[in-house]
């Protein structure tokens, strides 16, 4: 479940998108929010900045999509580190409404639904995952697991379940 998140920070801080600006005396008319500040807190480490300055960039209604998803899979990972995972899930849920075309956003979630043992919701998402990038490695170790695990389950509750023969 780590590496998501490390993979999350290290997006966040390469792929950060270079703004241009106008040359002329006017300021621009509509200037967009800067995610350096919540660049350098997901860089820094630091989980009490990125929840205030993240949230903060979340929030402004002027922030890019990159800029905002980014931000919301830094405090996704926070909120998993302080055991918060619905506020992770509820991060999470926004991103993939924003791009849903992020297999390991799919996957993190999955972990976090797994983790609440909501079953279904986890299956799904690792299979929508896996759907989106079959070679993806956690995924499809994720989803193996939960199936073996539910057909296990599945197999004990149909034992339970079965009528005890007559006896002679």
């Amino acid at each position: 479940m780590r590496s998501h998140f490390t993979f999350a920070a290290v997006a966040l801080i390469l792929y950060a998108p270079t703004r241009a600006f106008a040359t002329g005396a006017e300021p621009p008319t509509d200037p967009q929010a800067d995610p350096a500040p919540c660049v350098a807190a997901v860089a820094a480490g630091d989980a009490d900045r990125i929840l205030a300055l993240c949230g903060a960039l979340i929030d402004n209604e002027k922030t890019l999509k990159p800029d905002r998803i980014k931000a919301l899979i830094a405090r996704a990972g926070v909120y998993v580190r302080g055991d918060q995972i619905d506020r992770a899930i509820a991060d999470y849920d926004t991103v993939l409404r924003l791009d849903p075309t992020l297999a390991d956003i799919f996957n993190a979630r999955g972990e976090l639904w797994r983790k609440k043992g909501d079953r279904p919701r986890a299956l799904a998402d690792f299979g929508a995952a896996l759907k989106l990038n079959p070679q993806h490695e956690a995924a499809r170790a994720n989803y193996k697991s939960l199936a073996l695990e539910l057909e296990r389950l599945g197999a004990q509750m149909a034992i339970k379940n079965r009528p005890s023969p007559p006896l002679k």
